[in-house]
Formats: structure tokens, C-alpha cells, sequence
């Protein structure tokens, strides 16, 4: 025992009860684990608009008072992650040379255990707002949608036209309607509001490609605009596109990142494709940003917890359906289903 080290220190230490020791194990294990227990994480890749990734882009992250959390500049693979995040209103700014400054809100809630909010971010044009423009727009309403600036000067003839075509569209005369339009158009041939609302008659009337030209052209004369670009996508999604109609959803989303639809459009799109974690977030944020809205949300974030074999974080969902649909018939099922997921062993 002479070269014993351990029984030369235990000599000079009080003896201790073991119950002491185990007391004081057990609450620092409990107090760490509530210290991170509701830390989460926000990650992700900054792209180009092809899909490459891109380097020397500044990413910070802030909240919603203002404070900073955090500043990153990517390296060559374009990734960026902020961990140890408490629930919370936050904002993602990205900021590149030669590059329009984006903005996305972010909202991490109170979820039973630690989640990773994955971001694929696309930059775009060098034209657009500052970053002290998204953050201060940002910090007075987070959820405001753009409004789409109305047409240049208006003839009568092509207004009396429009206003024709909207008293037939109230009446159910989508072919009257059509005739209007068209009699609009030729009045005013940049009349961005008769070609997006020709395309809406299009598309109700299932004519895919009278549509999806109908929505081009009115692309084409007001390019950042959100509405037509989700149609769009709309369209494509129905026909199976799914990657030309995500390519959409995401153009939506560069021109109104509060764009709810969007969001789930996109968050189907994904589950569709059997990409479950990138369906989840955008899921996520549409139920985020529209509960009342979001049904089908809902019900997919449920499911994709159903097929990740999570009990817990499902059940979560569920009750947040419930929450906003309480009377919905399809709760019993999704809680049936739930109720069938083996349950771990801890």
C-alpha cells in the first residue's frame, strides 16, 4: 500500500456516507440535464442558385429584441450551425458580396426534446434590402406578407375589362371571366394583375399549360413577386414535377419569407420525396406562422414522427393539432397510430 496513491489521499479526507455522495451525483447529473434539456440548434447550407455551395458568407443569427447570438463566416462547404438555443423568436441574416442580403425568421419552441432546425438557403440577385432593413422590418412585424405593388397607369377600357372579369369570377363564370381578361390584356399588355388572375382561372379549370403561360408572363413583368411563383409550383407539384415545383416554392419564399402555403407546399413536396427531415422543418414553420391554416401540416408532421418511431415528439404534434383543430376526425386515428409505436427501453 506504500505506492497506493489513491489510499495516501483517501487518509487525509473525513469519511463520507455513500448516500451523500450519490445524493449529490444524482442532482448535479439532474441539473445538467435541465440545463440542456430544451437547447436546440439551427443549421444548414448556403448555396448558389444551381446548388453550389459557396464560401465567405457572413451568417449571424439574432433575436427578436436585437441581441446577437451569434456571427459565422462559411467556409468552402457553405455550412453553418448555432447550437444551445433556448426556445424563442430569432432571425437568420446572410450576407455575401455580389449578393442579395436574406432574411429568414426562425421560431424554436418549447419541443420535449432537443431539435436541429435544418435551413437550405439559396442567394439570388445582387438587388434587394440591406440587412438593417431585415432586421428593422424584422423586429416591427416578423409576419407581415409583402404587398404586391398595383400596375402602372390604368386605361378605361382595360379597367372596365378587369372589373367585368372580377364580377364574373363572384358568379362562378370562369370562361366569362377568361374573355374579360383577355379583353384586358390586349387594352394593357403589361397588366400584371389580369395575366396572374388569368392564370388563376386557368388553373381552376385544370388547363395546366394555358396556366403556366398565363403565370410566365406575369413573372416576367413583375419578376420578384411571390404569388405567381407559388402557383406555379402548385401546378407542377400536381403533375409530379416535384424538384421544378420545390424550385418554385423556394422562389415564393426568396419574395415573401412569411409565406405560410409555401412553406407546407414545400414541406409535401419533401415528405413526398421521402426526404423526412427537410419536410419537418418546412412543416414546422408553416404551422408556425399559420396554425389555423396549416392542417395538413399537422397531420404530416404526426405522421413523419410515426415513421421516425417517435412516440414523444409525435404526440407533441398531435397536441398542437388538437390544440387548433380540436374537433378533427382524423386526431383518432393519428393517436391510434401513435399508441402502436413500440415503446424504447430507457
Amino acid at each position: 500500500m506504500k505506492n497506493c496513491w489513491i489510499s495516501k489521499i483517501s487518509l487525509n479526507f473525513p469519511t463520507i456516507p455513500i448516500c451523500f455522495l450519490l445524493t449529490i451525483f444524482f442532482l448535479n447529473v439532474q441539473l445538467f440535464s435541465d440545463g440542456t434539456a430544451n437547447r436546440h440548434a439551427v443549421a444548414g447550407r448556403v448555396m448558389t442558385q444551381d446548388g453550389q455551395p459557396t464560401k465567405h458568407v457572413k451568417v449571424t443569427l439574432v433575436k427578436q429584441e436585437g441581441s446577437t447570438v451569434g456571427k459565422q463566416i462559411l467556409d468552402y462547404d457553405g455550412t453553418f450551425n448555432f447550437d444551445l438555443l433556448v426556445p424563442g423568436k430569432y432571425l437568420l441574416t446572410i450576407e455575401r458580396k455580389n449578393f442579395a442580403s436574406i432574411g429568414r425568421p426562425i421560431e424554436i419552441r418549447n419541443y420535449p426534446k432537443p431539435k436541429t432546425i435544418i435551413l437550405d438557403i439559396r442567394l439570388k440577385g445582387n438587388e434587394g434590402a440591406s440587412i438593417r432593413e431585415i432586421v428593422k422590418d424584422y423586429g416591427a412585424n416578423a409576419s407581415t406578407r409583402r404587398k404586391e405593388k398595383p400596375s402602372g397607369k390604368i386605361s378605361r377600357p382595360a379597367g372596365v375589362a378587369f372589373l367585368n372579369s372580377s364580377k364574373e369570377i363572384a358568379k362562378g363564370n370562369r370562361e366569362k371571366a377568361i374573355e374579360y381578361l383577355k379583353y384586358a390584356i390586349k387594352a394593357k399588355p403589361d397588366f400584371f394583375e389580369a395575366y396572374y388572375n388569368l392564370g388563376v382561372q386557368y388553373q381552376a379549370l385544370k388547363q395546366w399549360e394555358n396556366a403556366i403561360q398565363a403565370y410566365l408572363k406575369a413573372i416576367e413583368l413583375r419578376e420578384k413577386t411571390a404569388k405567381p411563383n407559388f402557383n406555379l409550383g402548385v401546378i407542377l407539384h400536381e403533375q409530379g414535377k416535384l424538384d421544378q415545383a420545390i424550385e418554385r416554392y423556394q422562389k415564393a419564399l426568396d419574395y415573401d419569407a412569411s409565406f405560410a402555403e409555401a412553406y407546407q407546399s414545400l414541406g409535401e413536396a419533401y415528405f413526398q420525396k421521402n426526404q423526412l427531415y427537410m419536410a419537418e422543418q418546412f412543416l414546422e414553420t408553416a404551422t408556425r406562422l399559420a396554425p389555423v391554416g396549416s392542417k395538413p401540416a399537422f397531420g404530416l408532421l404526426v405522421k413523419i414522427q410515426i415513421l421516425n418511431k417517435d412516440p414523444e415528439q409525435a404526440q407533441y404534434y398531435l397536441n398542437q393539432f388538437l390544440m387548433h383543430h380540436p374537433n378533427e376526425p382524423i386526431a383518432d386515428q393519428l393517436q391510434q397510430e401513435i399508441s402502436t409505436i413500440p415503446v424504447k427501453n430507457p
